[in-house]
C-alpha cells in the first residue's frame, strides 16, 4: 500500500511538472491533457482520474507552484537590490507564461482565479520587502505607496522593458531599481547597497 501510495504521488508529481513546463512554452489553449499526458509519460485516462478537467488541472498546477514561487523570491525587508534580484530571475523563467495567462483573464474563469491569488501573492511580497519605506499606519498613504510599489515591479513593466523595448536583463533590472529606489526616497528611506549581476558591466 505504502509502494502503491508512494507511485501515485510519483505520477502527480510528474503530470504537474509537465503541465507547468509546457505553460512556460506553449498558450494555455494548446496545453491539452493528451500533451499533458503525453509529456508526463502516462495515459490521458489517468491525467483526468488524478485532476479531473483541464481547469482543475490548472488550479492544481497553480496551488503547487505556490509554495515554490514564495520561496525563490524570498528577500529580507528592505533588501531592495536583493529582491528585485530575485524577482527578475522569476520573470526571466515565468514572465512570458504569466503575460499569456493575462489574455484569458476574462474568458477563462479559471485563469482569473489563479491571477486573484498570484496577485493577492505579489502584493503579500510588496508589503513585506518595502516595509521600512510603508507607513505603519493604515490608510489611504499606505495603500497608495504599496499600490506604487506594486506597479513599479509589476509583469508588465518587466514585459515593457525586455519585450516590447527589447531591453537586456542586467538593463531591465537597472530601471526597475531605479523606479522602487525614487520610491524609496520619497518615503525618506535608503536602499542596500549591494551590488549584483545586474549591476556589473556587460
Amino acid at each position: 500500500m505504502v509502494a502503491r501510495a508512494e507511485g501515485v504521488d510519483e505520477t502527480r508529481e510528474r503530470i504537474l511538472q509537465a503541465t507547468f513546463d509546457l505553460w512556460l512554452t506553449h498558450p494555455y489553449d494548446d496545453v491539452t491533457l493528451e500533451r499533458v499526458a503525453q509529456t508526463a509519460g502516462v495515459s490521458k485516462q489517468t491525467v483526468i482520474r488524478q485532476f479531473g478537467s483541464k481547469d482543475e488541472l490548472a488550479a492544481a498546477v497553480a496551488k503547487w507552484h505556490q509554495p515554490r514561487e514564495q520561496h525563490e523570491r524570498a528577500a529580507a525587508a528592505g533588501d531592495v537590490a536583493g529582491a528585485l534580484h530575485r524577482l527578475m530571475d522569476r520573470y526571466e523563467l515565468i514572465g512570458d507564461a504569466n503575460v499569456r495567462l493575462l489574455e484569458l483573464e476574462h474568458r477563462v474563469p479559471t485563469i482569473r482565479r489563479i491571477l486573484q491569488a498570484a496577485r493577492a501573492g505579489h502584493r503579500d511580497w510588496v508589503e513585506h520587502v518595502f516595509a521600512p519605506f510603508l507607513p505603519t499606519r493604515r490608510g489611504k498613504t499606505r495603500e497608495r505607496r504599496v499600490m506604487a510599489f506594486y506597479a513599479a515591479t509589476e509583469v508588465m513593466v518587466w514585459k515593457l522593458l525586455r519585450r516590447d523595448f527589447g531591453l537586456g536583463r542586467a538593463e531591465t533590472e537597472a530601471v526597475l531599481r531605479e523606479l522602487v529606489e525614487a520610491l524609496t526616497r520619497r518615503a525618506g528611506g535608503t536602499t542596500r547597497p549591494e551590488r549584483h549581476k545586474a549591476d556589473e558591466p556587460r
